[in-house]
């Protein structure tokens, strides 16, 4: 049966359209190949090494027609659920070399979930590409535009919360209700969340609108960082001072909050009143994963702010010390306690100046994540044994989503009661292209699919991800831009043979890109899918999370990637195996959270056999440049620079991890190897042993990749027998080494007591200067230091490779 007989037969019913139908059908379907110039991408030369023997192309417009379109470059369709339903049909009938459909310029808006799976699927022949035309940007959305005239005055009631330092009538307000708009009634994570945003979002001329924060994203209060203030100490288990009347570690009670002479606190308290939601994201207890809480009320007399729920563990940061409370009521038996906090059971480590060894001493706190020194003996009278910390005076908030503290052109509030979105525009509204996300799907997602290709496509204005494939292979994601999604850029699971290269991933709520159970572990089958040369940056903006994620995966390689900008850990890879990790850039690293790592891995003793070298961490002081936390082992560190970070290495109680032949510069330490594993109990019995032992390591593929892996990096002989060796001591760090590492300008060495650890041949320069670095060289030497070139001997020659390169790289082998 012939393309024709199958599309006679499916319109047959329908005569008036059949007769528009038939007659350029023909020429869609055996259209003339696009020229070599019309099949270039619209920035660079395409990638896609087949496009030269595509022969069927399919055009798509939104100024085509579903019903009287045919699909060619004269007449084209307008939606892609049409494309995806002509394609479909004509399965069977797809020619050699592939077919691509091409996007005119325009929008693409989707009322739902673009969804392809194996009936949309090509081969590896004939595979199926979506891609913009020439010198044309195509948006591909779920969003929903806005008609400019729905945009009204403030009603009176919202006109008197405006801010003192605007006008009403420089804002506007749409009732959401009358769109039809279903993401505006709360929060999903409810009244106190760490991970779930999930309401519109507000996107204008493509820029994603900022949600009214206090302080403003760029405000100094004090002696605070940038868009934060600090509690001065808690009140109670849910509750802190904002004034006077705490008693912080570090004694400021500054009145922060009101001190611009707005009246703040009042004004917020009113709104509560009144039934509007306030909501406060904090460090409550600790320096990492604020949590977003739901104010219950403000008392302008005590200055204090009462949460609705009670943080984990209680107010105040858990390095301060704990303090008896009594119950919300105020009634019971007046009881008194005793409250200590003990010394922890670890060993003392040794600090390692420039040339001698210091005595032994017990290291910072954010090495064990509890308090080190005994804190004086606290007695009070209390009744109830329900305790809290009396915070630092540093634990960090600010607030959100509120129209009293709409202040700056862009910003925007939706009030849950109001059932309004309150906007302050920045120019004519009436000239700007606004669209609101509130579709909680992906954009496109890939079930079961294969042979793909997406390439020069702009994709933004959804709630949830941008890209998801699930169970996919032989995906190719080329030269797109992800932007203003409200979840992540692309979340890649159980796939592989995917390549995710040359894209840009901006503006995302939480990651840029996501990749779990790539390959097979158990089994030790590689994904072989590759994260090549994109450019991901301010990701992250309403859930803390990471540039890029691996998990559960082996077998990939990671290069040529710029990571900057993100609240968190720049790439968070844990429980993988075989990744290599090349010529990756990352730096302003852990904007919003602390205890974070350029490089961040953690718990888990089966995880050997990842390679970072080549790679240049710099300008992140609140990061660690590579973190394996927790006991997590068997990860090596070659020939990579890391640059104006906390401590260059921290390796927290694993085994095997190896740093040598790195340059560290300009770091608070070069170097941190500890032994929590004593205290911990990281033992042959821990959850990080049965993890071990759930691989098999005694039999099947696991016990021949202990070999491969001694035999490779060095390890023992008989490395998983002896990690479940209780007389190995696995809670020490064996294995671990600290080699050939030249060391500029930074603070010392700290190292563990306990364990087979070998810190050898660290030389130091003592400043910049005498290093002679040029990190902002293209040309020419990074440094001809011979300190230097005796540790790094290629540094020249690997530094101008690093990061992004010009034009686009296609994943197809690695350099050694």
């Amino acid at each position: 049966m012939n393309l024709k007989t199958v599309l006679y037969q499916k319109w047959s019913k329908n005569l008036m359209l059949l007769t528009v139908f038939l007659m350029p059908l023909s020429s869609f379907i055996y259209s003339v190949p696009v020229t070599a110039e019309e099949s270039s991408a619209s920035n660079s030369e395409s990638t896609l090494s087949n496009l030269s023997t595509v022969t069927q192309n399919v055009y798509v417009s939104p100024k085509g027609s579903d019903f009287l379109g045919s699909g060619t470059l004269q007449a084209p369709y307008r939606t892609l659920p049409k494309v995806r339903s002509v394609l479909r049909d004509t399965y069977a009938e797809r020619p050699a070399g592939g077919t691509t459909i091409w996007l005119r310029e325009g929008e693409y808006e989707l009322s739902s979930t673009l969804e392809l799976n194996e009936l949309d699927s090509g081969s590896a022949d004939r595979p199926v590409t979506y891609r913009n035309y020439p010198n044309e940007q195509a948006v591909i959305t779920t969003a929903k535009t806005i008609d400019p005239t729905r945009w009204k005055p403030l009603n009176s009631e919202a006109a008197a919360r405006v801010h003192p330092a605007v006008y009403a009538d420089q804002l506007v307000e749409l009732d959401v209700q009358s769109l039809g708009l279903k993401n505006t009634s709360g929060f999903p994570g409810g009244t106190s969340f760490t991970k779930e945003w999930g309401i519109v979002d507000l996107i204008v001329d493509g820029v994603r609108e900022p949600i009214s924060q206090w302080p403003n994203p760029q405000q100094k209060i004090g002696k605070n960082r940038v868009g934060w203030v600090t509690m001065n100490g808690s009140a109670d288990p849910q509750s802190f001072y904002y004034g006077e009347g705490g008693q912080p570690k570090d004694g400021i009670t500054t009145d922060e909050v009101n001190a611009d002479q707005t009246d703040r606190t009042a004004r917020w308290q009113r709104s509560i009143e009144q039934g509007h939601d306030l909501y406060l994201k904090g460090f409550w207890r600790t320096d990492f994963d604020p949590v977003t809480s739901k104010v219950e009320s403000i008392d302008n007399t005590r200055h204090t702010i009462r949460l609705v729920d009670i943080p984990e563990g209680g107010m105040g940061s858990k390095w301060s010390k704990d303090a008896p409370v009594a119950d919300s009521t105020g009634t019971g038996t007046t009881t008194s306690t005793t409250i200590s906090t003990p010394l922890p059971a670890q060993s003392p480590v040794t600090i390692h100046g420039d040339t001698y060894v210091t005595q032994d001493v017990y290291v910072t706190d954010d090495v064990y994540h509890a308090p080190l020194f005994p804190e004086p003996l606290l007695t009070a009278t209390s009744v109830t044994y329900q305790v809290y910390r009396v915070g630092t005076g540093t634990e960090e908030w600010q607030a959100l989503n509120l129209l009293d503290e709409i202040d700056t052109p862009g910003e925007w509030a939706l009030d849950f009661k109001d059932q309004k979105i309150y906007y302050y525009p920045d120019g004519d509204i009436n000239k700007q292209n606004i669209i609101i996300a509130d579709r909680t799907g992906p954009i496109i997602k890939l079930n079961n699919a294969s042979y793909l290709n997406f390439v020069g496509l702009t994709i933004e204005g959804g709630l949830n991800n941008g890209i998801e494939m699930q169970s996919s292979h032989h995906i190719s994601l080329d030269n797109n831009t992800i932007r203003n999604i409200g979840g992540g850029g692309i979340l890649d699971y159980y796939g592989h043979d995917n390549r995710i290269q040359n894209n840009t991933i901006y503006e995302t709520g939480s990651f840029g890109i996501s990749i779990g159970y790539a390959g097979n572990r158990d089994t030790l089958t590689p994904a072989d899918s590759w994260i090549t040369n994109n450019h991901i940056h301010n990701t992250g903006t309403l859930i803390a999370l990471e540039g890029l994620i691996i998990t559960q995966s082996i077998g990939m390689t990671i290069n040529h990637n710029l990571i900057h900008d993100v609240p968190k850990h720049g790439i968070r890879y844990v429980y993988n195996n075989d990744l290599l990790f090349e010529y990756n850039e990352l730096h302003h690293i852990s904007l919003e959270d602390g205890d974070a790592g350029a490089f961040y891995t953690a718990q888990d003793w089966t995880s050997y056999g990842n390679v970072l070298r080549y790679n240049y961490v710099h300008d992140s002081p609140r990061a660690n440049g590579f973190y394996a936390d927790d006991g997590d082992s068997g990860d090596t560190f070659t020939n990579n620079i890391v640059s104006g970070v906390s401590k260059a290495f921290l390796f927290g109680g694993g085994h095997h991890n190896r740093a040598t032949g790195n340059l560290i510069i300009n770091a608070t330490s070069g170097i941190q190897i500890d032994d929590r594993g004593i205290a911990r109990k990281y033992t042959a019995d821990s959850t990080h042993a049965e993890q071990l032992i759930a691989k098999n390591p005694s039999t099947g593929p696991w016990k021949e990749y202990g070999r491969v892996l001694a035999d490779t990096y060095g390890y023992d002989t008989n490395l998983w027998k002896n990690m479940l060796n209780p007389k190995w001591h696995p809670e020490y760090p064996n294995g671990t080494h600290f080699k050939d590492n030249a060391i500029v300008q930074s603070g010392t060495l700290v190292i563990p007591k306990k364990g087979a650890v070998i810190i050898q041949n660290n030389p130091r320069i003592t400043n910049t200067q005498s290093a002679g670095l040029n990190p902002n060289t293209t040309n020419g030497f990074y440094t001809q230091n011979p300190t230097i070139l005796a540790i790094f001997p290629n540094i020249n020659t690997i530094y101008p490779q690093i990061g992004l390169q010009k034009g686009e790289v296609i994943s197809t082998s690695s350099s050694d």
